[in-house]
C-alpha cells in the first residue's frame, strides 16, 4: 500500500510539472497572440501591404533633337520591355525555363536571365530581359507571353520609349547615341537618381545635353521617371493599379544645323569618295563644315564613314563589328573635330596676310617664279608662274611666292597671324567632346620637342657607352689596356658628344627651309577641319573669331524657351580690315579665270561670287606613297562680297582638292542659295578650258583695291635644297589649271 501511495504521489507531482508547463505555454502564446493582434497590429499590416503592393518604374521619354527648322533628327519610339521581377517569386528555374521556350531567342537562354537577375544590385527592382521595337512581330510576341500569363508569374510587359533616328546616319557623329550605363557612369551619377538598369547619352549632343541644367531644377534631354503603385497576389500577379505618378518628357534641343544643308553634304560627300576610290582604294574617309560667318553658328558638319546611332540602340552594331573595329577607316571618329590635316595650300592666305601686315611686301609686289625658288631648301612650284603679285600668286597658289613672302616676314609673324585666326587651338566648341588641338609650327615648339626627342635618344646612347667599358676595363689584364680603354673611351665620348650637339643644333634651331615649308601650309602645320572653316570664316567678315556652336535653344515639352544660346565673339584679330581685303580679293581670283578654283562655281550667277583656296597635302601617313597618296583640301566662302556661309572640306586620298572637296563645296552652296543643282562628275559637268585665260589678279574687280608700285623681279634660281632637308614633289589641282601645291612630308 506504502508503495502504491509512494507511486500515485511521484505521478501527482509530474502532472503538476506537466500542468505548469503547459499552462506556461498556454500563457505565452496567448501573449505572442495580443502581442500579434494588438500591440503590433498597425506595423504587420503595414508590411503585409508591402508584401503585396509593388511600386513600378515608368520610363520618361527623352526628348527630341531637332534642327534649326524643326525637323526631328532624334526621337522615342515605343518598345515593349520584357522584366521579369524575383520578388516572391516561387519555382525560378522553371518560370525562367518557361520564359525562354516563349521568347525563343537564342541569344536569350536560362543562364542569361539567371545571371542578368544575378547582377541586379536592387533585388526589387525588375530585371529587363528583351526590348522589342513596336512592329507586328512584337506583338505577336506580347500576345504569346499574355497568352502563357499563368505560367510566367513575376514577368512583367512595360511600354516605354526607345530611343530612335529617322535619317540613320544623317549627321550621326553629332548626335550621339545612348546606351546602358555602366558602372562607373553609375557612379559619376548617381546624384541625379540613376539606377543600373538606365540609358545615358553616351557621345555627341545624346552626351553633352543629358544633363544640360544638372545645376538647376530642369534636366537636359532626359526627363523625369514616373511610378506606378501595383497591387499584384500572393503569386506575384498583377491585381491593380493603385496610384501613378506619370513620367515627365525630356527637353528638345533644337541644333542651328540645317539638315537639307546636312544631307546635300552628306550626298555629295559620297558621291566624291565614291569616285576618288575608283583611283586609290584607300579612299573612304573625309570631312567637311559649313558655318554661318556672321555668327559662327555650324549649318552643317559631315565626318565619313558614317556612324549610325540606331546601331548602338538596337545593339546591331554586334554584327556590324567589322566595319566599326575598323582602324583604318574608325567610323567612330568624328574627323571634323577629332581629326587633324597638313592644310596644304589653304593656309597659304595666313602667310599673305602677315607679310602684308608687317608692311615688307605690298600687295602689288611681284617676283618672277621660275618653277621653283631660288634659296637653298627652296621647294618647286608645278609649273613657272611667271612674274605674279600677291593676288595671282593666291590665284594659281604659286609655292615661290609665298615661300619668298615666308622669309620676308619670318616664323614668328606667320606663327602669331595663324594662331590670331584660332589654329593650333582648340574652337571652344562645347556641344561635342573630344576636339583636337592641331599643331601651329613655331621656334618654341621645335625647341621644345626636339630637346626631349634628341636627349630621349642619346640618354641610351650615354648609357651604352658606359656599360660597354665598364664590361671591357673589368676583363682587361693590365693597367696598360686598362689605360687604353679609358683613352678610347674618352675619344668616343667626346665624338658622341659632338654628334649630340649637331643634332640637338638641328632638331632644336629653326632652319629656312621649315619657313619655305610652313609658309605653303606643310611641315608641322596640322589643324582641324572646323578650325580651317572658322578660319576662313573670320577672313569673310572682316576679321571677327566667333567661338562655333551647334545648339540653338532648349525647349521644354510644352514650347517654353527655357535657354537660348547667342553667338560668342572670341576675339578681334589685329590684322587690319585692309589686309584681310586683300585675302578676300586674292582667294576671289581662285574661283575667276586663271585661278585653280574655276571649274565648280562657273555656273554660279554673277550676283552670287565664290571665294575659295584650293590646297593638295601628303598624308604623312606610315605606309603611304608621298608620290600617290594625298589629301585634298578646300576652303570657301560666298556671297565674296557679303559673305554668308563659309566651307571647309577634306576628302583624304584625293589628288586635288578642287577636284574632291571643291566639288562638295559646289554642291552645298548650289542648296543653300537655291540654285539648280551641276552633276559632280559625268554628263553636265563642265570642265574648265584647255588653256583658260587668266587674268591678272592685281587687276581688281568691281570694289577692289587699290594699286600699288611693283618690287622689281626677284633674282633666278641660284641652288639646290640643303642636305637634309626634305624634298617634295607638286601635284596640279584636276580639271583645272595647274596649282603649285606644296605637299607634305
Amino acid at each position: 500500500m506504502e508503495k502504491a501511495a509512494e507511486q500515485k504521489k511521484r505521478l501527482e507531482k509530474k502532472l503538476g510539472i506537466y500542468l505548469v508547463i503547459v499552462t506556461a505555454i498556454i500563457i505565452s502564446l496567448l501573449s505572442r497572440l495580443f502581442y500579434l493582434q494588438v500591440v503590433s497590429a498597425a506595423e504587420f499590416q503595414s508590411q503585409s501591404k508591402k508584401n503585396r503592393i509593388r511600386e513600378v518604374t515608368m520610363e520618361a521619354r527623352r526628348g527630341d533633337i531637332m534642327d534649326r527648322k524643326g525637323q526631328v533628327l532624334a526621337t522615342s519610339k515605343p518598345v515593349f520591355t520584357i522584366s521579369i521581377s524575383n520578388v516572391g517569386l516561387k519555382d525560378q528555374d522553371e518560370v525562367i525555363q518557361r520564359l525562354v521556350e516563349v521568347l525563343a531567342d537564342p541569344e536569350i537562354t536560362a543562364e542569361v536571365i539567371k545571371e542578368k537577375m544575378k547582377l541586379n544590385p536592387r533585388r526589387y527592382v525588375p530585371v529587363e530581359i528583351k526590348s522589342l521595337p513596336w512592329s507586328e512581330e512584337a506583338m505577336v510576341l506580347v500576345s504569346r507571353i499574355q497568352e502563357h500569363r499563368r505560367e510566367l508569374p513575376g514577368v512583367l510587359i512595360q511600354e516605354s520609349p526607345m530611343r530612335y533616328y529617322p535619317n540613320d546616319n544623317l549627321a550621326g557623329h553629332l548626335l550621339g547615341f545612348v546606351g546602358q550605363i555602366t558602372e562607373r557612369e553609375l557612379e559619376q551619377y548617381s546624384q541625379y537618381g540613376y539606377l543600373l538598369t538606365d540609358k545615358i547619352g553616351k557621345t555627341g549632343v545624346e552626351r553633352s545635353f543629358e544633363l544640360s541644367f544638372k545645376d538647376e531644377k530642369e534636366n537636359g534631354l532626359r526627363g523625369q521617371k514616373g511610378f506606378a503603385q501595383v497591387e499584384v497576389n500572393a503569386k506575384n500577379r498583377l491585381v491593380g493599379e493603385l496610384a501613378t505618378i506619370p513620367p515627365l518628357p525630356g527637353n528638345n534641343v533644337v541644333l542651328t544645323l540645317d539638315a537639307d544643308l546636312q544631307r546635300t553634304m552628306d550626298a555629295a560627300m559620297d558621291q566624291v569618295i565614291a569616285e576618288v576610290k575608283k583611283t586609290n582604294p584607300k579612299a573612304g574617309a573625309g570631312a567637311g563644315v559649313v558655318l554661318d560667318v556672321r555668327t559662327g553658328a555650324i549649318l552643317a558638319m559631315v565626318s565619313k564613314p558614317d556612324l549610325n546611332p540606331n546601331d548602338f540602340v538596337d545593339g546591331s552594331f554586334r554584327s556590324k563589328a567589322d566595319y566599326y573595329n575598323d582602324d583604318q577607316l574608325n567610323p567612330s571618329l568624328n574627323r571634323a573635330i577629332q581629326g587633324v590635316y597638313p592644310p596644304g595650300s589653304t593656309f597659304k592666305m595666313i602667310t599673305g596676310m602677315a607679310a602684308l601686315e608687317s608692311g615688307r611686301i605690298k600687295p602689288t609686289d611681284t617676283i618672277t617664279c621660275t618653277g621653283k625658288y631660288w634659296k637653298p631648301g627652296g621647294i618647286v612650284c608645278t609649273k613657272a608662274h611667271g612674274t605674279v603679285d600677291f593676288f595671282r600668286a593666291v590665284a594659281v597658289s604659286c609655292n615661290t611666292y609665298f615661300q619668298w613672302a615666308g622669309e620676308m616676314v619670318g616664323i614668328d609673324n606667320i606663327t602669331k597671324v595663324a594662331r590670331e585666326f584660332g589654329l593650333g587651338e582648340k574652337t571652344g566648341l562645347s556641344d561635342l567632346g573630344g576636339e583636337a588641338e592641331g599643331v601651329v609650327p613655331s621656334r618654341e615648339r621645335k625647341q621644345q620637342i626636339g630637346e626631349i626627342l634628341v636627349n630621349r635618344q642619346y640618354e641610351a646612347k650615354w648609357v651604352e657607352l658606359e656599360s660597354r667599358y665598364a664590361e671591357l676595363v673589368t676583363k682587361a689584364a693590365t693597367e696598360q689596356e686598362k689605360a687604353a680603354l679609358s683613352k678610347k673611351k674618352e675619344q668616343e665620348r667626346r665624338l658622341l658628344e659632338a654628334r649630340y650637339k649637331i643634332d640637338l643644333d638641328w632638331a632644336t634651331n629653326w632652319k629656312p627651309y621649315e619657313t619655305y615649308n610652313t609658309s605653303i601650309g606643310q611641315g608641322d602645320n596640322n589643324y582641324t577641319i572646323l578650325q580651317l572653316a572658322n578660319y576662313v570664316a573670320t577672313i569673310a567678315n572682316g576679321g571677327t573669331r566667333y567661338r562655333p556652336y551647334l545648339v540653338g535653344r532648349i525647349v521644354s515639352p510644352d514650347g517654353r524657351v527655357l535657354r537660348e544660346f547667342q553667338p560668342e565673339v572670341v576675339t578681334k584679330v589685329s590684322v587690319s580690315p585692309e589686309t584681310i581685303a586683300y585675302a578676300r580679293r586674292g582667294m576671289r581670283a581662285v574661283t575667276e579665270p586663271g585661278g585653280t578654283a574655276v571649274s565648280p562655281f562657273r555656273h554660279f550667277p554673277s550676283t552670287i561670287p565664290v571665294a575659295a583656296k584650293t590646297g593638295t597635302a601628303q598624308t604623312g601617313r606610315k605606309g603611304d606613297d608621298k608620290n600617290k597618296d594625298f589629301f585634298g583640301l578646300f576652303v570657301a566662302f560666298a556671297p565674296a562680297d557679303n559673305p554668308q556661309i563659309a566651307f571647309a572640306g577634306v576628302i583624304e586620298y584625293a589628288q586635288s582638292g578642287g577636284g574632291s572637296a571643291g566639288k562638295v563645296a559646289q554642291a552645298v552652296f548650289e542648296q543653300y542659295f537655291g540654285l539648280e543643282p551641276k552633276p559632280l562628275y559625268g554628263t553636265g559637268s563642265a570642265t574648265p578650258a584647255a588653256n583658260a585665260p587668266e587674268v591678272p589678279a592685281s587687276q581688281p574687280s568691281s570694289g577692289g583695291l587699290p594699286g600699288q608700285a611693283n618690287r622689281p623681279p626677284a633674282p633666278p634660281p641660284t641652288a639646290g635644297p640643303v642636305i637634309g632637308a626634305p624634298e617634295i614633289t607638286e601635284v596640279p589641282e584636276e580639271n583645272t589649271p595647274l596649282e603649285g601645291e606644296q605637299l607634305s612630308q
